[in-house]
């Protein structure tokens, strides 16, 4: 049998965010309130739903913001205070959206760029919940 002389290039495709992002670490619930501020300086009240030192999951209503739902992608500026853990200006990008009915949206977020030690506070109160709830 004959051996073609073409040659094939595999070329490796990227998936997209969305069906990259994964939790892969531990979460703790909270319910905080946080403001979230758009590029163009909107700013949405939100709350805290969970916590991870990889991300946010957060609740907003729809009828605070023209902006809502924001798109898979988007890029928004959170702020947020738990203990002695301040997290200001630190960039999310939004990952999913879920309508939970009555306005209120369920958006889960990845952390862009937050500082190391933001992350590792974050770490430790959420390993500290996790031994809490065991007790």
């Amino acid at each position: 049998m004959a051996r073609s002389h073409e040659t094939v290039e595999v070329v490796p495709v990227e998936l997209p965010d969305a069906l990259r992002y994964q939790r892969s670490e531990a979460r703790m619930t909270t319910s905080l309130p946080a403001r979230l501020t758009a590029l163009s300086g909107d700013v949405i009240p939100a709350l805290l739903a969970d916590l991870s030192p990889t991300g946010v999951m957060l609740l907003v209503d729809r009828r605070f913001s023209p902006l809502l739902p924001l798109p898979l992608g988007t890029s928004v500026w959170i702020e947020f205070y738990l203990d002695e853990v301040e997290v200001a200006g630190a960039t999310i990008r939004v990952r999913s959206v879920k309508d939970r009915g009555r306005g209120q949206l369920e958006l889960g977020c990845s952390f862009v760029d937050l500082s190391d030690r933001a992350r590792t506070s974050i770490r430790s109160k959420v390993a500290a919940s996790k031994i809490t709830r065991r007790r």
